[in-house]
């Protein structure tokens, strides 16, 4: 970890963290705002908004060309795979993934989600037919 850390905050998304020599890169994707940023010894390096299922964020430190490519791996479980690249030799890879590995609480947590997703929806429909009538 960084000394000050710059992802040590509550958003929610993936972190990534990677030590090539003296220097640490932090990568950040959100899960819900698409936003990524890219640190080096804390210091923002890249940053941008991405929609899609994989993104390169490329730029220049000491002497060196990086790259960090995020790739969304399975979209329903969210799992994601950070690669940093190094003069176009991969330096380290990891794969983070928002669903518990255990099988059970990954089937409770959709369970969970499935549950309150037909709460609400019947809720807003009662609600709707209260104001609007029998449709």
């Amino acid at each position: 970890m960084m000394k000050n850390d710059i992802l040590n905050t509550k958003k929610l998304g993936y972190k990534f963290y990677f030590q090539d020599g003296d220097n640490q890169i932090a990568c950040f994707g959100s899960y819900f705002t698409g936003k990524e940023e890219v640190y080096i010894n804390d210091d923002l390096f890249s940053k941008k908004r991405n929609v899609n299922c994989t993104s390169t964020h490329s730029f220049d430190f000491e002497n060196s060309q990086y790259q960090v490519k995020f790739n969304m791996l399975n979209i329903l479980t969210g799992r994601m795979e950070c690669t940093l690249y190094k003069d176009t030799k991969v330096v380290a890879k990891q794969i983070q993934c928002s669903l518990p590995d255990d099988p059970k609480k990954a089937f409770f947590f959709i369970a969970g989600c499935a549950l309150g997703g037909a709460v609400f929806g019947y809720a807003t429909a009662t609600i709707v037919e209260l104001f609007v009538g029998k449709l």
